[in-house]
């Protein structure tokens, strides 16, 4: 059942009443609410150079400024991991996401895309967290689909969900479902946003289905867990006008609406009317579409191995949720990023430091990671790599929040393979991403192109820049750089890049788990695609680097010598130095 398909059966039948939200509170899906502002922005963010964080936030803050200016009190709950009975669906969806990644790194950056192709970047969800603590908004991160808890707020709380999730057309949400592509946040006038509320008992009424067969109609018709495949049989019960998808739900919905349900109490009804359904299309067997009805009716409450200290950290979102996929299921799925698809996965660069994370997090098991190999999806085995220490004991899981500090950074230290000490004049934002780019500069030189010194030096120019600050000479040019836009997109520089936003991912998240022992960089300061692709150019790191002044020079100096010892001399930017 395609979102798309469901959402215009219900549009053409004016199945949504106007509304303008204000005064209320609302219960916002949190992975629905960061992928929508980040493709939808206007201008569009962008997707071919690994993003634009500090877009990404002018975005955010902007639809929860509306909402606060018309005084609607938000909720946000985001997904923590996917359950085990999805699993060859999110497989099958990353095959898709890599054919839109590499759609998206050969079209030329005036080019046009199907509609659809969109690549989230990899911290999008850090900087939406982030950004959400910043402004003292209220959410909750789960163990396992949000789905079941968002509909339970938002019952209890007597107020809509917002979301563009298809399955909150099928559950039972009193107050209603208010799409986000029909809330107008920035039209908002008086103190009101438009927007068209979705009931199910108005989607009800006009099909003159009982209310309990909605899973029933959820689970034939098509989602995560199950499908019906008729060859045609449930479009020919419609007379509906429309194409041949619409005709096959208004079939299916005429078909169930017809089912004898007297006497039957809830459960009787969606049974008969799933065994019916069945009959019709001379199928056996309904295990499947039984376990996709529970979704709807009473989903279980996701369980979990991990401690209730990493628990917690999860649910506040000071740990990244990909700790329940490792933990329970022991896979991680690596969505495909845009890159130079000659090239091995970016994702190989930080390969070391998953080993140590899903040390930590299984005491040494073997864990399955999906990754693509050239332009396929394939699954590797990876051995997880436990921390050579004589307090091995201290490192366990369960008591890992405990152990002495010195050791957690010890532990950090072996895996990105650095020195901390090392840091004492670099600022507390930075010591992370130095040590990143420090770990992602020696890999790259294992197979040294000239582009790696380029993005190297935009790198420690971007580290000392400062756009909330004072305008200098130097923060004008960064401007004016990033205003340009990208007109050549290089696929080394790309790939480059997407190399080091990998290893400052995993770094972040094991620097998490290790309860930081460095301190927790600004996400939304970590990564700017377009200027970061412009400052990858040889004459502009050299002008750029004449206009630095006072304390950012001196911040640039150390942070070279970090870095490398050769790259201290101002203007140095060729391989040899570097």
């Amino acid at each position: 059942m395609e979102v798309s398909t469901l959402k215009k059966m219900i549009d053409d039948l004016c199945l949504r009443e106007d509304v303008h939200v204000g005064k209320t509170s609302l219960i916002i899906d949190g992975n629905a609410l960061y992928y929508f502002l980040y493709y939808t922005s206007d201008p569009k963010l962008d997707q071919r150079c690994g993003g634009d964080y500090p877009g990404f936030k002018h975005e955010v803050c902007k639809f929860f400024k509306t909402l606060q200016d018309c005084e609607v009190n938000p909720y946000v709950i985001l997904d923590g991991g996917s359950h085990t009975v999805k699993h060859e669906k999110n497989v099958s969806r990353l095959k898709y996401k890599l054919k839109k990644a590499k759609t998206i790194a050969e079209t030329e950056p005036d080019g046009t895309l199907p509609e659809g192709y969109n690549v989230l970047p990899p911290l999008v969800k850090d900087v939406f967290i982030e950004i959400l603590r910043e402004k003292g908004i209220e959410f909750e991160v789960c163990l396992g689909e949000a789905d079941p808890e968002v509909v339970s707020e938002a019952n209890q709380k007597q107020c809509a969900v917002l979301s563009i999730d298809k399955d909150f057309y099928i559950f039972d949400v009193h107050k209603g479902f208010l799409n986000l592509h029909n809330f107008e946040w920035k039209k908002e006038e008086d103190g009101k946003i438009p927007a068209k509320i979705y009931k199910r008992s108005k989607f009800c009424e006009h099909f003159k289905l009982d209310p309990a067969l909605m899973p029933v109609f959820a689970s034939i018709a098509g989602n995560d867990y199950s499908r019906l495949e008729d060859n045609g049989a449930f479009a020919k019960e419609s007379s509906s006008p429309g194409e041949y998808s619409i005709k096959r739900l208004d079939g299916m919905l005429r078909f169930l609406s017809k089912v004898n349900l007297d006497g039957l109490d809830d459960s009787q009804k969606r049974e008969r009317a799933l065994s019916e359904a069945l009959n019709h299309v001379g199928k056996k067997g309904n295990q499947t579409f039984k376990l996709a009805i529970k979704k709807y009716v009473k989903p279980e409450k996701p369980t979990s191995k991990l401690p209730p200290w990493v628990c917690e950290k999860v649910e506040r979102g000071e740990l990244t949720s990909f700790t329940t996929s490792v933990v329970d299921q022991k896979t991680i799925l690596l969505t495909p990023l845009v890159e130079d698809f000659s090239q091995r996965s970016s994702y190989t660069a930080a390969y070391c430091i998953r080993q140590y994370f899903y040390g930590l997090l299984t005491g040494g098991e073997m864990c399955t990671e999906y990754d693509r190999d050239g332009e396929e999806i394939k699954d590797y085995r990876v051995p997880s790599i436990l921390p050579s220490s004589d307090e091995q004991k201290q490192l366990k899981l369960q008591r890992l929040h405990k152990a002495p500090e010195g050791l957690r950074r010890r532990v950090f230290e072996q895996a990105l393979q650095v020195q901390t000490s090392d840091l004492e004049n670099i600022p507390d934002q930075l010591k992370l991403p130095v040590c990143v780019t420090v770990f992602w500069f020696k890999k790259l030189q294992y197979h040294p192109k000239p582009e790696t010194v380029y993005c190297l030096h935009a790198l420690l120019l971007w580290f000392v820049c400062e756009p909330d600050g004072p305008e200098d000479e130097f923060e004008k040019k960064m401007k004016a750089l990033k205003d340009e836009g990208v007109s050549i997109w290089q696929p080394r520089v790309a790939h480059a890049f997407s190399q080091w936003q990998c290893c400052m991912r995993q770094s972040l998240h094991l620097n998490q788990l290790l309860c930081s022992p460095l301190p927790e960089p600004q996400c939304v300061r970590l990564y700017c695609g377009p200027l970061l692709h412009r400052l990858a150019d040889e004459d502009t790191i050299k002008q750029l680097q004449k206009t630095l002044r006072g304390e950012k020079k001196e911040l640039s100096k150390n942070l070279k010598t970090i870095l490398n010892p050769t790259t201290t001399e101002e203007g140095s930017s060729s391989e040899e130095e570097c």
